[in-house]
């Protein structure tokens, strides 16, 4: 008999009654959507004024629809708790973050600051709403259905990453294409520059970007015995670091040389039975990686060569938080030579030690920087994803958050016996070093609405009970 939900008809709940084959479709489409309709929505708006504005409605167009679809999967007992205990670690996320959402509306606080926690601070919209958008990715990323679905998934991945690496080479090019990080005050301090954000809203918050799509990058370069993905995807790579350079952030130095660090390491492990080509020059994973680390140093060579490797975090969170948006209630201190890192984590510690159990809130870093004492070199990021969660939302969350990371990275590792049995399943290294250099990078950097989504949805995928088909 076909089912329904609160006595509507079977017509009006044809999702209740789709095939399974149809249902791995929608997952995939959906999770497909994540990535796309930010990716349209940042071109659209791109070089708009108050374009910020917008970024957290992409985030929730498609968080929340990954919710509502996930709900229907329960209803048709496609998927039970019971097998995903990792989701409870989700669902502990969700309540603490409502938890610390709901104590500053106790806390007697103004309006403003009410919508801050529930909607994110101006420019930023990483409160409550983007927090559930998350969790709601990951969620139906863990019902992936097919090892096929993981690599198409991937490829749009890397085909928004192509299109913000266009995006970015363009912004470093002194010829006027849109950019927020052009001759803005705190950086004009050092040098005239032009710096690269893509459609990250951050030269920094890019470099985390580039850090995910890069491991996958990689990943299908030297294993995907399609001759055609391999190139494409090897070529990206390699585009992917050049505009990393072009951050002058440690960012995206860190994250990919983690990336490629963790990769040589796999691939030196993943035991004799290495994968054979038989189309292309390099017949062999090694030789693909190899030619991937050669084409890195030259890259890097020309850049350093024709313009040096600049790093210039601390001018570049400056002008984000006060010349761009104008979140914080200072500016700058020209004398303060203490790094971007040191600052964040003097104010972040302050906070955690006043509200350990809650934090001050979901994106109220700034708001709680607000008096006289503070205001000078104030920021809205710790620029340390661990720092900035306990701050914001408390120890408690951050302890869930390390144990759902943890849980993810060692599940990943167990399953490279699959890859090391069958190379066509390169999906499982490509997942471990993704989460595994975000990871390390985000001690240097912080969640943003741009490339958080990725993230979750990736490690979403890595919890998947149906990626290998029978």
């Amino acid at each position: 008999m076909p089912k329904t939900i609160f006595g509507t008809t079977e017509k009006s709940n044809f999702i209740l009654n789709m095939n399974y084959t149809t249902v791995r479709k929608w997952v995939m489409g959906i999770l497909c959507a994540c990535i796309i309709v930010p990716l349209i929505g940042g071109m659209v708006i791109l070089g708009v004024d108050k374009a910020s504005l917008f970024l957290g409605s992409f985030l929730y167009a498609t968080g929340f629809s990954c919710i509502l679809f996930y709900i229907v999967l329960l209803l048709r007992k496609d998927i039970e708790f019971k097998k995903y205990p990792v989701v409870w670690l989700v669902i502990g996320l969700a309540v603490l973050a409502f938890a610390s959402y709901y104590g500053v509306a106790l806390s007697g606080a103004s309006q403003d600051y009410i919508n801050t926690a529930l909607l994110g601070e101006a420019g930023r919209y990483e409160g409550l709403l983007s927090l559930f958008a998350y969790f709601g990715i990951f969620l139906l990323a863990t019902a992936v259905m097919k090892h096929t679905s993981v690599k198409i998934i991937f490829d749009v991945l890397i085909g928004a990453g192509i299109i913000q690496a266009i995006v970015a080479v363009m912004q470093h090019i002194p010829w006027g294409f849109p950019s927020d990080f052009r001759k803005l005050p705190a950086i004009l301090l050092l040098k005239d520059v032009h710096l690269s954000s893509g459609l990250s809203d951050s030269p920094i918050f890019y470099g985390s970007f580039l850090t995910l799509v890069t491991a996958v990058a990689i990943a299908g370069a030297i294993y995907d015995k399609n001759i055609t993905r391999a190139r494409i995807y090897g070529a990206s790579s390699v585009l992917f670091f050049l505009t990393g350079l072009f951050t002058s952030s440690v960012v995206p130095l860190i994250g990919i040389g983690a990336a490629l660090v963790l990769t040589v390491i796999i691939e030196l492990t993943a035991g004799k039975k290495e994968t054979k080509f038989e189309a292309g020059l390099l017949k062999s994973s090694g030789k693909r990686l190899a030619a991937i680390l050669v084409a890195f140093a030259a890259v890097f060579g020309i850049v350093f060569a024709a313009q040096g490797i600049y790093l210039r975090d601390k001018a570049i969170a400056y002008t984000d938080c006060f010349n761009r948006l104008f979140i914080t209630a200072g500016s700058p201190s020209p004398v303060n030579e203490k790094s971007l890192w040191e600052i964040g984590a003097e104010r972040s510690l302050m906070m955690i030690k006043e509200h350990p159990l809650l934090g001050v809130g979901p994106d109220m870093m700034a708001k709680n920087q607000a008096t006289a004492d503070l205001a000078s070199d104030s920021l809205d990021r710790s620029y340390n994803e661990y720092l900035y969660i306990a701050a914001t939302r408390g120890i408690p969350s951050l302890l869930v958050y390390l144990a759902l990371v943890g849980a993810t990275i060692y599940r990943l590792i167990k399953d490279l016996k699959q890859f090391r049995d069958n190379r066509e399943k390169w999906f499982r290294p490509a997942l471990l070093t993704a989460v595994l250099a975000y990871s390390v990078q985000a001690f240097f950097s912080v969640s943003a609405v741009t490339v958080a989504p990725f993230f979750w949805l990736l490690m979403g995928i890595s919890w998947s009970q149906f990626t290998d088909e029978k």
